[in-house]
């Protein structure tokens, strides 16, 4: 069962060897709400943050299989930032919209801004429907489950005027904003509830156009975060297979009883289905081939589904110290379980899968 799935051979090796030098998982359990004070050297040392940034704006101009990499291997560190929502989701959602990049958004998140974007205000986190209004320069309204909410400088926001939808950007620091974090069972991701009243915004696109876009977005972001659970089941699996080789139980490894080996059979099985269906939904989507956005709902919904299974068995494995808080699984735990409500769940992605082949 050696470890031979890659996404990107360059890159692999080098995310993984940085994020395991300079984030422990010890360090990451840590992690609060704030912007891990590991985000400069990721966007300036490595260049994460403008891994989908064209070179001419001071990008890496690289795909998503290096975006994806990286993720899945913060998954496995256990190490929480905006790697999706900044260097994912809103990089890809300005580019459809400001494809010069006029407004020097890209430009900026190559250089480490945190530009997040705020897509959803229903209380499952999974509408695109928005009610903030934008009105003589200024938006009113609320917005729910942001990720890296509580890490951003600026939001991109889908917003109601007078003549269809437009997209907006509005900084944190502007008056008549409240960005509150919201509890989460990874209070690391920085998820935040965000209330808007009379703040100050520039347009930056308008038109039907934005909601295409925002579509899109999400999609990526259902991906993106599959990457991160990819990575949080991985090493919940290295972790029960080291544990069934050395934890003895009358006289003999437990996994060599019949019952663990089947565990740990069907937690591979999971991982590689899981493997296969991200790496194949990143590789469409890297080329935006036709379907993309269906083949991405279907990876978010089996790596849900995939990773849970792997993370409780793992806990399974271990018996009573995988439920302790000490452990490093529960914080893996934890991570998959976020990573499986955000962008959408099992269940609302299967549902779209369904509708988009015609059969709901």
């Amino acid at each position: 069962m050696s470890d031979r799935f890659v996404l990107s051979a360059e890159f692999d090796p080098v995310i993984a060897r940085y994020l395991r030098q300079q984030a422990s998982v010890e360090r990451n359990r840590a992690q609060g709400a704030d912007l891990p004070e590991l985000w400069p050297g990721l966007a300036h040392e490595v260049g994460v943050a403008g891994l989908l940034v064209p070179e001419h704006l001071s990008g890496q101009g690289a795909g998503l299989m290096e975006l994806g990499s990286a993720l899945r291997e913060a998954g496995r560190q256990g190490w929480s930032g905006p790697l999706a929502a900044t260097a994912g989701v809103a990089v890809h959602l300005l580019a459809a919209v400001d494809p010069d990049d006029d407004g020097g958004l890209r430009s900026a998140i190559a250089q480490g801004r945190v530009v997040v974007p705020a897509l959803t205000e229903d209380r499952r986190g999974e509408s695109l429907q928005t009610t903030v209004r934008y009105d003589d320069e200024a938006v009113r309204g609320r917005r729910t489950f942001v990720d890296s909410g509580t890490h951003a400088t600026d939001f991109l926001l889908p917003v109601r005027t007078g003549d269809g939808t437009a997209l907006v950007v509005v900084e944190r620091a502007s008056a008549g904003m409240a960005v509150r974090p919201q509890q989460a069972v990874d209070p690391g991701r920085g998820l935040a509830t965000i209330e808007l009243a009379g703040v100050p915004a520039r347009v930056l696109a308008r038109g039907p156009q934005v909601d295409d876009a925002v579509a899109e977005a999400w999609s990526l972001g259902a991906l993106l975060v599959a990457a991160d659970a990819v990575g949080a089941a991985e090493r919940a699996f290295e972790l029960a297979r080291a544990y069934a080789d050395t934890r003895r139980q009358f006289g003999r490894p437990i996994g060599s009883f019949q019952v663990v080996k089947h565990k740990l059979v069907d937690m591979y099985v999971e991982l590689e289905l899981s493997r296969s269906a991200l790496r194949e939904a990143l590789r469409l989507a890297d080329a935006r081939l036709p379907g993309w956005p269906e083949a991405a709902a279907a990876a978010k919904s089996v790596v849900g589904d995939g990773s849970t299974h792997v993370l409780r068995e793992a806990i399974q494995v271990h018996g009573g110290i995988g439920f302790t808080w000490e452990h490093e699984l529960t914080h893996h735990f934890r991570r998959v379980m976020a990573c499986r409500a955000l962008y959408g769940t099992p269940v609302s992605h299967r549902r779209r899968v369904a509708t988009a082949r015609g059969l709901a």
